[in-house]
């Protein structure tokens, strides 16, 4: 009978003799139990991860390779194919409910500009792909957010979910040498789920140490966990403790998971080594039980009821908890959630994933139970998928033809920062929706066509990734580096026009939280890196100007100031002979202005004061110096000293301190003003 994080095994009435390895094993549905405590608990109280999640993964290969093993020399081997589709038959029908119940969840009280993003995920989670996603927005500058994923903890299911096809496959292949060369099961699983831990394990470490947060969700630094559950398969047999040595390896591992959580940093050190304390905890505990329980055994206290009845439920559990937990955190505007709100959330998690099991779980199993047919996998599959693909594919249709009827209208009813130079021009219509929509809040920042090619070529590794330029740079006479970070990106958007109307060339080098006040530290401890790469490469090409962010606003106590180190920069572009275009910082605020425009009736409820983010005098007049052209749009991001939200039914930023990539193309004109006649 096999076990997976979405199966618990049907209790029988008590363990047999001679069962050994194969009897059913409450205790180990105990450990579920604590395991998904344990994360529950984590997550909502201390924000942290515990270490749980690595017990499900390392239980779920145990239970997958014993049923396996069990089977593979015997007269009724395991059938790969039909063996996978059971596997997910169990896991996807109760994901997918979930699933549906978030999306329903989300688009009743969630933020609009969460739609998209949930959305997407959705697709990611059905297919088992989460885990990609999820590292690939970890280290991307630009999709850091506030709002944590609702579908954020399929990582781990998605994680499982690829484990799972790989193990079939390795353990059909080890089934078929077994039956045609007659060798041992043991013998043969053993060697080849060694070999997966070694290169596993050493693969993670590795990549642990030199990228963390993609370690963190990366299939291949997790298999040596999947792999540890197998091979314990096979060591089980092997391993004799006597009834006090059992109940002392029993004690000491539960008691090493107990604490994990709070010694280490789980989330900042694993998976690497640090996640096989965990994984030895675990093996601990499932040994301590594989005999005789006695009066102080650990597998007594983890057979209880309780812990069974947590146990039974553990997957549906893990599913809820945290969609839960983030949508309290929305609906109530809070980081945290306290002593009794976190108690409320697990409570309520906790009724949840009994009517998730009893309503879901339960009739799928009985449905196996009663027809054996292939084709029940199948037909429970394709069910689960399309509950969740025809919501999302309609919205997600819908919401396109949407976006387009208003982006066809746009010019006419959304006018930007036009209205500000021209007060004749008629107000939008009231009906008129204010751009970008919640929906295509992610499309506002501002990219170019393609990779840098030509003279703007380059194989310096650190510049990988963040050179880019307008399809007509390689023929332009006269070319614009746009040079820093993601402000100095957004305000490339105003730039664009006027490059196209003179046939200018612009090329990007830019890295989100790296500016060029060299002595400013970086959100990048690769900043440095990169600003050294980036200025040598304008330095080599020398176009006729580099544009960048000259000043740095505040929303806090500090006042707007020069960019720490901008001189040096500035020294370095005139020893190249380069103009530089010195453009003022844009306002910051303390709360996201984009979302308070969006859900406030009157917009000037979200207006700040200019002098709460901006000096009286701009600090850029300092750098009184030739070869230097400031740039100030302040006049058209707060009018009347007043830093607006809306301007001309366009949402003047995105967030709460970039400029929305719609608003800077209509500064357009204003910037182009103020360019000096030298460029050409």
């Amino acid at each position: 009978m096999h076990l997976t994080l979405g199966s618990p095994t049907r209790p029988v009435p008590a363990q047999r003799e001679g069962d050994g390895r194969w009897a059913y094993r409450r205790d180990i549905d105990g450990l579920r139990a604590v395991a998904i405590l344990l994360v529950v608990s984590y997550h909502v109280w201390f924000g942290r991860v515990s270490g749980g999640v690595d017990v499900f993964l390392m239980l779920s290969a145990f239970f997958l390779t014993r049923g396996f093993v069990r089977r593979m020399a015997g007269p009724a081997p395991v059938r790969p194919v039909r063996h996978l589709l059971g596997v997910f038959r169990r896991l996807l029908p109760a994901a997918a409910v979930t699933l549906v119940g978030i999306l329903a969840v989300v688009w009743t009280v969630y933020p609009e500009t969460m739609f998209r993003p949930v959305a997407e995920q959705a697709w990611a989670s059905l297919g088992y792909v989460q885990n990609w996603l999820l590292a690939a927005d970890a280290v991307d500058y630009y999709t850091r957010t506030d709002v944590p994923s609702p579908l954020q903890h399929f990582w781990s299911i998605s994680v499982q979910g690829q484990a799972f096809v790989l193990w079939v496959i390795l353990l059909w292949v080890c089934q078929i040498v077994v039956r045609r060369r007659g060798w041992s099961p043991d013998r043969v699983v053993g060697v080849v789920f060694a070999a997966v831990f070694a290169i596993s394990f050493v693969y993670s470490v590795v990549r642990t140490a030199s990228a963390q947060q993609l370690a963190y969700f990366d299939t291949g630094a997790r298999l040596w966990e999947f792999a540890a559950g197998s091979l314990l398969v096979v060591a089980l047999p092997r391993v004799r403790l006597g009834a006090l040595a059992r109940a002392i390896v029993g004690w000491a591992g539960l008691a090493g998971l107990l604490v994990l959580g709070a010694v280490l940093d789980v989330q900042g050190g694993f998976p690497g080594f640090l996640a096989l304390w965990p994984v030895l905890c675990a093996a601990a505990i499932v040994v301590s039980g594989s005999g005789e329980s006695g009066r102080f055994s650990l597998a007594r206290m983890l057979a209880s009821r309780p812990l069974q009845a947590v146990g039974r439920d553990a997957y549906a559990l893990y599913l809820v908890h945290w969609p839960i937990l983030v949508t309290f955190l929305v609906v109530n505007e809070r980081t945290e959630v306290g002593l009794v709100g976190g108690a409320v959330i697990i409570v309520l998690s906790l009724v949840l994933a009994r009517g998730v099991t009893w309503a879901v779980d339960r009739p799928v199993r009985a449905w196996r139970r009663h027809d054996a047919s292939a084709l029940v996998p199948v037909a429970v599959v394709t069910a689960a998928a399309a509950i969740v693909a025809v919501p999302v594919g309609t919205w997600q249709t819908s919401t396109w033809m949407q976006e387009r009827a208003i982006e066809a209208r746009a010019l006419q009813t959304n006018p930007g920062a036009a209205v500000l130079r021209d007060p004749s021009l008629p107000p939008p219509p009231a009906d008129a929706p204010l751009l970008p929509l919640p929906t295509l809040i992610d499309d506002e920042w501002v990219h170019l066509d393609r990779e840098c090619s030509g003279e703007w070529a380059t194989d310096v590794e650190m510049l990988r990734g963040t050179c880019s330029e307008t399809t007509g740079t390689p023929r332009a006479r006269h070319t614009i580096a746009v040079i820093g970070d993601s402000h100095a990106q957004q305000i490339t958007s105003a730039l664009l026009p006027v490059a196209e109307a003179n046939g200018w060339g612009v090329v990007f080098l830019v890295k989100g939280g790296c500016s060029m006040g060299l002595d400013e530290p970086g959100m990048d401890e690769r900043c440095d890196g990169w600003r050294a790469a980036a200025i040598d490469l304008v330095e080599r090409v020398r176009p006729a100007a580099a544009l960048t962010v000259v000043t740095r606003s505040d929303a806090g106590e500090d006042d707007e100031r020069l960019r720490p180190g901008i001189e040096r920069f500035l020294d370095r572009m005139d020893g190249a002979g380069v103009q530089v275009l010195g453009v003022r910082d844009n306002p910051r605020f303390a709360f996201n202005m984009y979302d308070c425009v969006v859900a406030s009736d009157d917009p000037l409820a979200c207006a700040v004061p200019r002098s709460a983010s901006l000096a009286d005098r701009n600090p850029a007049d300092d750098l009184d110096r030739e070869g230097v052209h400031l740039v100030d749009l302040t006049p058209w991001i707060c009018p009347d000293d007043l830093c607006v939200g809306e301007i001309g039914n366009v949402a003047v930023y995105r967030d709460d301190n970039h400029l929305s990539r719609l608003y800077a193309r209509t500064l357009s004109p204003s910037l182009a003003e103020q360019l000096p006649a030298t460029i050409g």
